[in-house]
């Protein structure tokens, strides 16, 4: 069945999905029928191309989409202050050195498989990790047992099933030349295959890791980012280690074409690795966001390659720390917020600021893999100095909204050292009302991770902040109260990839509207959200779910809503 474009995807983006998932469908002499299929869908439903790339962000217009309308519904959070997340942080020894108040931070999943999400919480070195285990929304702490409670400066925890035995298995990046750690999950317990696994680095700083299966191989590849690290543009950047499939990793940065154009000057300033398909042809692309103007886009060739996509007419951000991958606009394709620092109204002839920061940035998918930026007009450029972000319908009324923390120690370019977090709630068309104050979300922490999640199973979505200051940790509990409904998805992907990372998944519901998620890939800046999906469906009662899976292979299925569905791939059922 085709959609109509309006409701689904652009043009463009649509014609390229369904050419890929056909041809591992059908063979090459029937393609006729999938080009007709398209062409009359496209009459039936009236067009829809992809606008033009601008280079001012004011002058981009926001075309209107098909969403819904905005809730009227009040968004409320609780500071829960007896959760069991206890960790204390102190980076007392390191007052006069600037990159452990860039690291730490947290991952969410569910590593015993409970139902429920767990956390593993990184950084500081005057604690060692902590392992929290969650038990219907409350945490206890049990790294000891798990093998994980080692003391360093620990940085952007990621979990990945890597050897495809259904577990999820642990990285944890360092800063200052401590070491990073590969652990294996066997039986409940984490054994360290660092060596064996031939991740060894020369950068001193490994912020962020995220795992994905660029080469389509099954078996989940580790990208990394390292800030502040000294590097000729085309020297080895160790971003890339593909999974060899044995439990052993080899650094193949030069070879995918990363290295080649990573870095512009002569550091390395990346921070945060996110994958989407942005133009539909069934792999993950890069979006890497980087400090000082350097965040890029890498195209995946599907040959194990990349190359540079990036316009610097468009992707402006000034200081791209967090990002947070969604589809904002409801037009079928993912669009990129990226987090920065906004000090505009510090900038007056009396202020002593050294630069001029416009913030936050919001860059729109056109449908075939390039962007606009539109961040000018739809409200989320003044973000104080932003980090960790993710991107949730938090009152389920079927827009994605937005939560960043932020902050910063004693700075030239302003003062943010006890700046509120920001929450802009989705109003429609992209356009979203920052009201942290409002819906409660109160603290003015030096945030750096976070992660968004259904805590204790109740339909909507609560946060886990990561402070590198006194108050460390930090729970929201969404108390939100509405008739809308929900749709909570993981799935069981083909082969050794078991969490399906990479899967696009579609819901379309009886009033025509259509939302559409990834699995994994994602990073909010040292720290990343469960592997499942969630969706907001305000007042209907049913979807039809379609999961294209990595393999080209697509499932459809209808369920009722309010519930938490589990979906495999064909090949496991």
């Amino acid at each position: 069945m085709v959609y109509c474009m309006q409701y689904y995807y652009t043009t463009r983006f649509l014609y390229v999905r369904l050419m890929h998932v056909m041809s591992q469908i059908f063979p090459r002499g029937n393609h006729l029928t999938v080009i007709l299929m398209i062409a009359l869908s496209a009459v039936g439903c009236g067009g829809g191309g992809s606008g033009s790339v601008s280079s001012e962000p004011a002058s981009t217009a926001m075309p209107v989409q098909n969403n819904p309308a905005p809730s009227e519904a009040s968004v409320t959070f609780t500071r829960i202050n007896d959760s069991g997340l206890s960790r204390p942080y102190s980076t007392a020894e390191k007052r006069n050195d600037t990159t452990p108040f860039l690291s730490g931070g947290l991952a969410a999943a569910d590593v015993d498989k409970n139902g429920f999400i767990d956390l593993i919480v990184v950084g500081g070195n005057s604690q060692p990790n902590h392992f929290y285990s969650n038990e219907e929304g409350v945490f206890s702490e049990s790294g000891t047992q798990l093998g994980i409670d080692l003391t360093n400066w620990g940085s952007g925890p990621a979990f990945g099933d890597i050897d495809g035995d259904g577990d999820l298995d642990l990285f944890i990046g360092a800063i200052e030349d401590d070491p990073v750690y590969l652990f294996e999950n066997r039986e409940g317990v984490f054994v360290d295959i660092t060596t064996s696994a031939g991740i060894v680095l020369t950068a001193e700083n490994t912020m962020s890791g995220t795992f994905y299966d660029y080469d389509r191989d099954g078996f989940l590849d580790l990208f990394l980012t390292h800030w502040d690290v000294g590097r000729y543009p085309g020297q080895d950047t160790e971003t890339v280690w593909r999974n060899n499939g044995d439990l052993t990793f080899t650094n193949t940065s030069i070879e995918t074409g990363i290295a080649a154009n990573l870095i512009e000057g002569t550091t390395d300033w990346t921070f945060t690795p996110n994958f989407s398909d942005i133009d539909g042809d069934g792999d993950g692309d890069l979006l890497m966001t980087s400090d000082y103007g350097e965040s890029q886009i890498y195209r995946n060739n599907d040959d194990g390659t990349f190359t540079r996509i990036t316009n610097r007419d468009v992707i402006v951000d000034q200081n791209g720390m967090g990002a947070a991958v969604g589809d904002y606009d409801n037009d079928g394709d993912m669009d990129w917020f990226v987090t920065s620092i906004h000090n505009l109204e510090l900038t007056g002839e009396q202020d002593d600021i050294a630069r001029t920061l416009f913030g936050n940035r919001l860059y729109r998918n056109d449908g075939n893999g390039t962007f606009s930026d539109i961040s000018n007009g739809t409200g989320i450029a003044n973000g104080g100095w932003g980090w960790g972000a993710c991107t949730a319908d938090f009152d389920n009324d079927g827009l994605l909204d937005i939560f960043h923390v932020n902050g910063w120690i004693d700075s030239a370019l302003g003062d943010f050292t006890a700046d509120r977090v920001r929450f802009y709630h989705a109003v429609g068309n992209a356009e979203f009302r920052e009201k942290s104050a409002v819906v409660g979300l109160d603290d003015t922490g030096q945030g750096r991770g976070l992660a968004c999640f259904d805590m204790e199973r109740d339909g909507d979505i609560d946060i886990v902040i990561s402070n590198n200051s006194d108050e460390h940790l930090i729970l929201y509990r969404n108390d939100s109260e509405n008739q809308n409904h929900y749709l909570s998805l993981r799935v069981i992907g083909p082969g050794a990839n078991s969490n399906g990372i990479g899967s696009h998944i579609a819901v379309t519901m009886p009033n025509g509207s259509r939302q559409v998620r990834e699995m994994g890939g994602i990073n909010n800046y040292v720290s990343h959200n469960p592997y499942e999906v969630h969706f907001g469906l305000s007042d209907q009662t049913q979807a039809d779910v379609t999961i294209t899976w990595t393999d080209g292979v697509v499932s459809m299925q209808t369920v009722q809503v309010d519930q938490q569905v589990t979906i495999t791939h064909p090949s496991k059922e």
